[in-house]
């Protein structure tokens, strides 16, 4: 059973269509199909869904190479497990290695304070391929009494070449006196 044709101004496209209902050179199926072959249909494995499995994967491919109060360098090769289907370094891996070396430079200077991501932004400047080897830069750029900055750098080891670039807003995050 087709659909009929959408015209501009139609309205949302009904998020009941199943792919049987959807015309085949419809944008609708299109986008199915591509989220199908992404593997959006498949369910993850068990162990995959367990609190915190995507900072154990990313922390496995880390390298701490040198910390100073408000610096933290790090080392990662890019390898398979945590790259897209273009075998580039994939973005979530991207946003979680910033979040993880950012909190690292701020506990440099905070110590045992509690603090929560409020914000962070990440250029995506250049791909980062299966093998590369990429040095990350964290550093605190300002640290006050509730709110701490970090700046990331993420460049190919070999070439220099900024790959990634983010910055981070951290909120402290007081203990209650109750």
């Amino acid at each position: 059973m087709a659909q009929k044709q959408r015209n501009e101004g139609d309205g949302p496209i009904d998020p009941m269509l199943t792919p049987d209902l959807i015309e085949d050179s419809s944008p609708e199926s299109l986008g199915v199909k591509w989220l199908q072959a992404m593997g959006a249909d498949s369910s993850l494995p068990s162990i995959c869904q367990g609190s915190g499995f995507k900072e154990a994967l990313i922390l496995r491919h880390l390298k701490v190479d040198r910390v100073e109060p408000g610096l933290v360098l790090f080392t990662l090769t890019v390898k398979p497990p945590i790259t897209n289907r273009y075998h580039t370094l994939h973005g979530g891996a991207v946003a979680t290695v910033a979040g993880i070396v950012a909190m690292a430079a701020v506990k440099t200077i905070s110590g045992d304070k509690t603090y929560s991501l409020s914000e962070m932004s990440i250029s995506y400047v250049s791909a980062a391929r299966i093998n590369v080897e990429l040095e990350i830069e964290a550093k605190v750029l300002r640290f006050g009494k509730s709110i701490a900055v970090s700046s990331i750098d993420i460049r190919n080891k070999k070439t220099k070449q900024i790959t990634f670039q983010g910055r981070a807003t951290f909120y402290h995050m007081p203990t209650s006196s109750l």
